[in-house]
């Protein structure tokens, strides 16, 4: 029997944790301001430092509004100092996009500028996008291998 996941929700964020797998989901419910998206993030790494995990699927499919600010400051500075926090263990994030996101990433300069970033083997984490969850677990459980 799959033990039932930790959770804690609110009306833009959902978290929950499934210890049979060691990943922490991040799903947000609506577009966020910046305000929700910082509280929204702090929540995460305070679930992912009780819990002792830094394998994080966000799943942003719901958020109709993508901004180049918020992507930068999640991948310049909430990553790298979540990171930090979670050492000595390496940060996995699989991040979920709707395919309509998908292509605005691959379209809007600065999204994708801000992608390719977050993405850079010089980042303090790992990050890839995905827009299948199946894929998303995948990568992250194949990231917990020694």
């Amino acid at each position: 029997m799959t033990p039932a996941p930790l959770l804690s929700s609110s009306d833009f964020l959902d978290l929950s944790f499934r210890s049979d797998l060691g990943i922490l989901t991040i799903r947000w419910l609506r577009t966020v301001t910046f305000e929700e998206l910082h509280h929204g993030f702090t929540l995460a790494l305070s679930m992912a430092e009780e819990q002792q995990t830094a394998h994080w699927l966000v799943d942003i499919r719901r958020r109709t509004e993508l901004d180049a600010s918020s992507s930068a400051w999640v991948a310049q500075q909430f990553l790298p100092e979540a990171a930090a926090s979670l050492a000595p263990a390496s940060l996995h994030v699989a991040y979920l996009l709707s395919p309509a996101r998908a292509e605005l990433l691959q379209q809007d300069t600065s999204l994708r500028a801000a992608s390719a970033a977050a993405q850079a083997p010089s980042q303090s984490y790992r990050l890839q996008t995905f827009i299948d969850e199946g894929p998303a677990t995948d990568w992250l459980l194949q990231a917990k291998q020694p």
